[in-house]
């Protein structure tokens, strides 16, 4: 059976919404940011509008190898829609790792973690944060389904952070904060820089290699501390070119094999990016370690 396909249903949405028993006040949450971010990226984005269902699973209706947790996009066969946006519920063992990860590397700025996603008894909660991801997941709906054909799976990433960004940095710049604070924290502790670096995979050809799958393929809260980054560099583009940058990105990649497979490494794509994209982003690609 399809992921979603036995869940009950929520009407009124330019797309499918689907949810677990008794998670009815997170879907409409996720449903309402994500219907104004597909308006607002169909007219940035070629007037696209990808078929897709946005799925707010509990545990026990999680189906995934990512974690419980961790949001995804996904658009294999079978599936209700051409894609589906995957969310959580609420917390779960993921996001507590993340919290736990951040409070042992960063004990100073964790004080600024608790006050930005407070849980309202002295803890953290992460709700607010993973609401807005929901974005990130929807690029990557826009992505896929819309033939924008970026060569490889970190630049798909710098994307989909690029539309969160954009999206809330104009219509939503009162969610700024608490978009920006976990992936500050996390991108500025020289604590968890180390360990990642020293125990995990920190360049763009690691990720490429061992987040999809492979032999040794990376942990989950490896994958964070580069969204963490990636996060970080969206937001520098999006202050350096605003709009234009998302845009740019589109227009040159939409439809359009621009490198064969043979030529396609960072340090490829890095002048690339600077001249057709952004000085920005080609930049912290040349610069990435």
């Amino acid at each position: 059976m399809a992921m979603g396909s036995g869940l009950a249903r929520l009407g009124g949405y330019p797309f499918e919404v689907r949810y677990s028993d008794g998670s009815l006040v997170r879907a409409r949450a996720a449903a309402d940011v994500a219907a104004d971010a597909y308006v607002y990226f169909s007219r940035l984005l070629s007037g696209v509008e990808p078929s897709l269902a946005v799925i707010v699973a509990d545990e026990t209706d999680w189906e995934s190898r990512q974690p419980y947790g961790l949001p995804f996009f996904d658009d294999d066969d079978g599936q209700i829609r051409p894609g589906i946006v995957v969310m959580p519920a609420g917390s779960g063992d993921f996001w507590i790792a993340m919290g736990q990860d951040l409070r042992e590397a960063s004990p100073r700025s964790y004080t600024r973690l608790l006050a930005t996603y407070p849980d309202g008894a002295g803890g953290l909660d992460l709700q607010p944060f993973f609401d807005l991801i929901t974005i990130h997941e929807l690029g990557h709906a826009f992505e896929v389904l819309g033939d924008l054909r970026l060569p490889t799976f970190w630049l798909g990433e710098i994307f989909a952070n690029l539309c969160l960004h954009a999206f809330i940095a104009t219509r939503q710049p009162e969610c700024l904060d608490t978009l920006e604070v976990l992936s500050t924290v996390g991108a500025q502790s020289a604590r968890l820089d180390a360990r990642i670096r020293a125990e995990g995979y920190s360049t763009l050809e690691e990720l490429e290699a061992h987040y999809t799958g492979g032999d040794d393929p990376m942990s989950p809260l490896n994958y964070v501390w580069y969204q963490y980054r990636w996060q970080r560099l969206a937001a520098a583009m999006f202050d350096a070119d605003g709009e234009d940058g998302l845009v740019r990105i589109w227009d040159y990649f939409h439809a359009t094999d621009r490198l064969s497979s043979d030529e396609i490494t960072a340090a490829s794509l890095a002048p690339l990016l600077r001249t057709e994209v952004s000085e920005t982003l080609g930049r912290a690609v040349q610069d990435w370690r």
